[in-house]
């Protein structure tokens, strides 16, 4: 997970803060190209700011595996975007960033190949490339081409249907793995599918937590893609049920839109 304002991850991994009001969000209302620009140019401006950069180094040096490592910088990045929201117009909480993220994507849709649309993309590189440079100490990947990603997410998805993957994840559910709480089983979870993601990307040239982080960033081109995405949110979907666990409510939990 985190493509727009914090691109999603090829897979959905428990990440952001907690934020509060998403089980009560309205529509959000339409964005117009030049509000999509300054939101990033905004956003882009939290996240070069020395108390963002202090926090992305700090991750970068203390995360003790890429799994804290990925969610923590995202986590940055969502903190940018809630400081960006009150001048956008929506309210600095969980329902003001699911509007916004509603309303940019719809914009960058719209936009097709107009000339604002690629400066859409080109500062929405520019935001990972500080959160990359910071967090993970590496540049931004170099673009793939359609058919490298789904490549890589088939990778993945054969990778997250293992045998031997699917009965360490069954295996969550006896013994005294099973007295662990939702949120440790989620970690859990969490931390097998990363695990195999880097795994994954290593042999697809992106080796350890940076070619992870960059791998991510650089599938995040082709979220709309079917095979890229609906492909591997299956297969990790289809993991964490084996684990007892609801992804989708447990993602509205862990941004605050439980009831």
């Amino acid at each position: 997970m985190l493509r727009l304002l914090a691109a999603r991850p090829i897979s959905p991994v428990l990440a952001a803060p907690r934020l509060r009001g998403l089980s009560s969000m309205l529509p959000a209302a339409a964005m117009s190209l030049e509000q999509a620009l300054t939101s990033n140019h905004l956003i882009l401006s939290e996240l070069e700011s020395p108390a963002a950069k202090q926090q992305l180094n700090a991750v970068r040096d203390n995360a003790p595996d890429v799994l804290t490592k990925w969610q923590q910088t995202n986590a940055v990045l969502v903190h940018a975007t809630l400081r960006a929201l009150p001048q956008l117009g929506y309210s600095a909480d969980g329902n003001g960033l699911q509007q916004y993220s509603q309303a940019f994507a719809e914009c960058v849709r719209g936009a097709g190949e107009k000339n604002e649309a690629g400066t859409l993309r080109q500062l929405n590189a520019s935001k990972w490339r500080v959160l990359l440079r910071e967090g993970f100490g590496c540049e931004p990947p170099e673009p793939v081409d359609i058919a490298r990603a789904r490549v890589l997410a088939i990778a993945m998805v054969d990778a997250l249907q293992d045998e031997a993957l699917l009965r360490q994840v069954d295996e969550s559910r006896t013994g005294l793995a099973a007295r662990l709480s939702e949120n440790e089983r989620q970690h859990m979870v969490a931390r097998a599918v990363v695990s195999v993601q880097v795994e994954v990307t290593a042999k697809h040239g992106y080796p350890g937590d940076a070619g992870f982080a960059q791998a991510q960033v650089a599938m995040m081109e082709h979220a709309n893609d079917a095979v890229v995405t609906a492909s591997v949110a299956a297969a990790t979907t289809n993991l964490y049920a084996r684990a007892g666990i609801d992804l989708q409510d447990a993602l509205r939990q862990a941004a605050g839109g439980g009831s």
